[in-house]
């Protein structure tokens, strides 16, 4: 384990800035990194960055005054490859009200059509490891006064983490927004707990989760658009279609 800190010049509280995993680091935060390695895997922008294997490595970010919606970055997940996080101290399931991503930026070689999705309360990549993912993205944490937060790899063959990004706004139109209504919808909503989805496209995956991100419903492929749950609650209903990842709250009555 090692603490990695480098000191330069302070920002104001407005400026958006970055803070790569490798550095130069910034007085604002410093990282705490165990298990894993710097290693440049032909991504220029992004090299090194700090390889986790998904056998418990770990970065922990320490803020050294509390931030709001910071962001982190990863490159090269791939759906083996899945992390936790933590924010204080505490487990923080990652959906589409907790947290969102940006669009994925190709460097590399070889890119799968997609990104980072949200499943299950981890962060996952979306593709085969045969179809690779040769991108990285921004996942901002959509929670205020953040005095730590660790990011933890559950499993998988490799990915990276990049670094943390300060008061920046993160572009997510079209990526992961709650609302979706002009591509798909989901009916009755609030319902009795029998609901049907219709969508302009294909849909690729159909997976509900709870609000404490585990996974109560799944489908694959796009025969099955009727989902039934038996608990009444607020559930988080995931559409995948394409390079499109949908969400919208689901209301079983």
């Amino acid at each position: 384990m090692f603490i990695f800190f480098v000191a330069m010049q302070k920002h104001s509280a407005a400026q958006c800035y970055y803070v790569a995993g490798s550095g130069p680091a910034s007085d604002s935060l410093n990282y705490t990194f165990s298990g894993g390695t710097f290693s440049s895997f032909g991504c220029t922008p992004v090299n090194p960055s700090y390889w986790m294997t998904g056998n418990g490595e770990f970065v922990t970010v320490n803020f050294t005054n509390p931030e709001d919606y910071p962001t982190f970055r990863v490159w090269g997940m791939n759906d083996d490859d899945s992390a936790s996080v933590t924010v204080n101290g505490s487990s923080y399931p990652l959906n589409n009200l907790s947290a969102s991503y940006d669009a994925k930026v190709v460097c590399g070689l070889s890119p799968g059509p997609n990104g980072v999705i949200f499943w299950n309360g981890k962060l996952v990549g979306a593709n085969t490891n045969p179809a690779g993912n040769y991108s990285y993205q921004n996942v901002q944490l959509r929670a205020t006064n953040i005095s730590t937060f660790t990011i933890t790899g559950i499993n998988g063959a490799g990915w990276g983490f990049v670094g943390v990004s300060i008061n920046c706004p993160l572009q997510t139109s079209g990526v992961n927004e709650i609302n979706n209504d002009d591509v798909f919808s989901v009916y009755p909503n609030p319902g009795n707990g029998e609901f049907k989805i219709t969508c302009n496209t294909s849909i690729a995956e159909i997976n509900v989760s709870d609000l404490s991100g585990r996974m109560v419903f799944k489908s694959i492929g796009d025969n099955n658009r009727f989902l039934k749950l038996n608990n009444s609650g607020a559930y988080f209903l995931t559409v995948i279609s394409g390079e499109k990842v949908m969400t919208k709250k689901l209301i079983v009555n």
